[in-house]
């Protein structure tokens, strides 16, 4: 009996020594473990940047500039692509110096990562949320900012909305050879943006921008907007409009302006239905002005009027009708009139919001300063070992 008592005491002091370090963990309690482990993974980490790096390339190689945003880079997938990034650099980071003693080292290489973190989520935060578009304006004309027909093109983030585009966008005048402490700028636009009560109105040009709650407003191009009058045969006016010019280079490096449109960087002229949709059409009109040498904002100006096409077809290629007169001149044709009263500068402008812009810039600074403290913090704990 004695030997069975001694036998049952070791079995209970084995027993006691065999006990686990280790926590035993409820089965639920090792799912969280598991998913920690999974996003921790460095082969994650390495997959992430595989995939992320290909679809970057191509981005930039084979889709390209709408399509690349539409196809990749606004998609809800790439972007969890990066907040999946960012959760494991996180996990494989700060869960490695959680509790350690804080360094010089240390705090820099954690100024860094949470720098990176931030990065990618003021990319993923603007992604979603941009957008980017184009503005033409004849003088002394305003256009809905939060109109998507008020753009020539554009293109947005997946959660962004044009009632972000508050108010109005207005073309009060080009200035040109306009000068800032003797410096020649070219060109100018004095615009004005935002709702009633909460205007914003300054100049644009080459090397400043107008910025009004969180939207950027870049100078981009300019050409002249010829104001053409319709009118019946008894001079009653019909329709009155700007017509949008674009500028062709002559061989005596002189332009001619001509109506038509810009096919990356050949100028095609061509006629546009006259008075444009909604309107009811009238005739098809393609104008061309040549300026004066001694006024930019005179000279004389050419009508080519064409026959409407039917069903959405082509113009014809002869006008029907065709005569250069001046400014204010008018010409008779058929049971109609047209007269070119001014002309004015159209300008296009750039309009962008990116909300997560300066997020990422200044993550960026924040990351150079974590790797400058932590390349001092080695170099000088290396002098002192000497």
């Amino acid at each position: 009996m004695k030997t069975d008592h001694k036998s049952s005491e070791a079995e209970v002091e084995t027993e006691s020594e065999s006990y686990p370090v280790e926590p035993r963990y409820h089965p639920i309690h090792k799912i969280p473990r598991k998913i920690y482990i999974f996003f921790a993974s460095a082969k994650l980490a390495m997959a992430l940047l595989i995939v992320i790096l290909c679809c970057c390339l191509f981005g930039v190689t084979v889709w390209r500039g709408v399509d690349a945003g539409r196809v990749i880079f606004s998609t809800l997938w790439f972007n969890g692509l990066l907040v999946l990034l960012v959760i494991n650099v996180v996990c494989c980071f700060f869960g490695r110096i959680w509790g350690r003693r804080v360094t010089v080292i240390s705090f820099g290489m954690i100024l860094f990562h949470i720098s990176f973190v931030l990065m990618f989520l003021g990319i993923v935060y603007n992604s979603l949320f941009y957008f980017r578009g184009n503005i033409r304006l004849t003088e002394g004309e305003s256009l809905v900012s939060g109109n998507p027909k008020s753009y020539d093109s554009y293109e947005y983030g997946r959660f962004f909305s044009f009632s972000r585009l508050k108010g109005e966008t207005s073309l009060i005048r080009m200035h040109s050879d306009y000068k800032v402490d003797n410096d020649d700028k070219r060109a100018a636009y004095e615009i004005e943006v935002g709702e009633q009560g909460n205007k914003k109105k300054g100049v644009v040009y080459i090397t400043h921008k107008l910025s009004q709650h969180g939207v950027d407003y870049f100078n981009d191009r300019e050409g002249h907007s010829l104001l053409v009058i319709l009118g019946d045969k008894a001079g009653n006016e019909l329709y009155g409009g700007f017509i949008p010019l674009q500028s062709v280079q002559q061989s005596d490096k002189s332009f001619i302006y001509v109506s038509g449109y810009k096919d990356g960087a050949k100028i095609v002229a061509s006629p546009s239905n006259f008075p444009p949709e909604p309107e009811q059409p009238r005739i098809a009109l393609q104008v061309s002005f040549s300026q004066s040498k001694l006024d930019e904002r005179s000279g004389d100006v050419e009508f080519r009027v064409y026959r409407l096409p039917d069903n959405n077809k082509q113009h014809i290629e002869k006008p029907i009708f065709v005569a250069q007169k001046t400014l204010n001149e008018i010409v008779v044709f058929d049971e109609f009139q047209l007269a070119a009263r001014e002309v004015r500068y159209w300008v296009g402008m750039s309009v962008r919001h990116e909300p997560g812009k300066l997020i990422v810039l200044t993550s960026m600074w924040a990351g150079l300063a974590g790797m400058i403290i932590t390349t001092f913090g080695r170099a000088y704990r290396k002098g002192v070992r000497r």
